[in-house]
């Protein structure tokens, strides 16, 4: 509490007199355990993030919800998707990559994750599994694979540590709030019944670190834009080269742009993953330069500039599959069950 009381009054002082402010701020013990308390979170929360993706592309696509799709599946959509992954896999050269269904999401996007080539996954929403064309799911698969091969997954695994240690203010006032580090799931308030009850005393400091972290966050999603952007024009170029196809990823680009949902997911770990993704996974900022992906229509224009700008108007899938969310929860079963094999062991 003694550290917020002397933040506000610093801050008063910097309005008022703001060359007395510097000068106090300017003390080189001051200077130099301020840093030491700002750099020691970030590495600690990066080396926290890294060893948690150890285990690469699989453990991405577990965090955001997706379900790894079996060589033996009975389902139509996730055979095509199987057979179009193994082809690309084969023209690539490449050994073919874990393949994951986020079965939650209604949106059409895709990502692809790992260190290396050979602990590299790809996962698409159902979204992108039951409302794309072969040659659509073809184009967005040589999309992911171009990043594969360019080197791009293990930069965005890179990237993804040190947005969590840039985050780590954010974390730590979820933690005083909620009692959990994790975003709450899509319709979760504080303020429902059955949320735990607050601590008063905790709520200053929370929504102290809360506002830190909101200042961080534009920081954050500023280097993700500038690492990504680029390298999004990068694939979508290469997936017309691979498929010799146009019209495949340029189609599902127009079916992105004519969903209501577009490529914007629920898990609430889809921030923290934005830059892997085929498209932008939550609303489109403000301030475009913050943006992770190019605009849809400017990315189809470099693929077809005869675009004339429309997207026409794509049906959203229901909001619940039956046979999905059984998969769903057969397959977070499977994942408990084996976690607390290892534990015991």
């Amino acid at each position: 509490m003694a550290f917020l009381i002397y933040a506000a009054l610093l801050l008063g002082e910097a309005l008022l007199r703001p060359g007395h402010a510097l000068r106090l701020i300017w003390e080189p013990h001051l200077v130099i355990w301020t840093g030491l308390g700002t750099l020691i979170p970030i590495a600690a929360g990066c080396i926290y993030k890294i060893r948690l993706l150890a285990e690469g592309g699989p453990a991405v696509a577990e965090l955001l919800g997706g379900r790894r799709v079996e060589p033996n599946t009975s389902d139509t959509n996730e055979k095509r998707l199987r057979n179009v992954v193994e082809e690309m896999a084969v023209a690539s050269g490449m050994a073919l990559p874990e393949i994951y269904v986020l079965d939650r999401e209604r949106g059409i996007n895709s990502f692809a994750a790992g260190h290396t080539r050979e602990d590299v996954a790809i996962g698409v929403t159902l979204g992108c599994v039951k409302l794309l064309t072969r040659d659509e799911l073809q184009g967005v698969i040589a999309h992911e694979f171009s990043h594969i091969l360019n080197g791009d997954t293990r930069l965005n695994m890179k990237l993804m540590g040190l947005a969590h240690g840039l985050f780590w203010p954010t974390i730590v006032g979820r933690i005083l709030l909620r009692g959990s580090s994790e975003a709450p799931e899509m319709g979760e308030s504080i303020f429902d019944e059955d949320a735990s009850e607050i601590n008063k005393a905790l709520v200053p400091p929370a929504c102290f670190f809360l506002l830190l972290g909101s200042i961080s966050s534009p920081l954050v999603r500023l280097i993700k834009s500038l690492i990504s952007r680029e390298r999004e024009w990068l694939a979508d170029a290469a997936a017309v080269q691979f498929t010799r196809n146009p019209a495949g990823i340029e189609g599902a680009l127009k079916k992105i742009g004519g969903l209501l949902k577009q490529g914007r997911l629920d898990t609430p770990h889809a921030e923290s993953a934005s830059h892997f993704y085929l498209a932008n996974c939550v609303h489109d900022p403000w301030l475009s330069f913050q943006s992770t992906h190019p605009p849809l229509a400017k990315r189809i224009l470099a693929i077809n500039p005869q675009f004339d700008g429309h997207f026409q108007h794509i049906n959203s899938l229901p909001s619940h599959d039956a046979a999905y969310d059984l998969r769903y929860e057969q397959s977070v079963r499977r994942m408990r069950a084996q976690a607390a094999r290892q534990e015991e062991a």
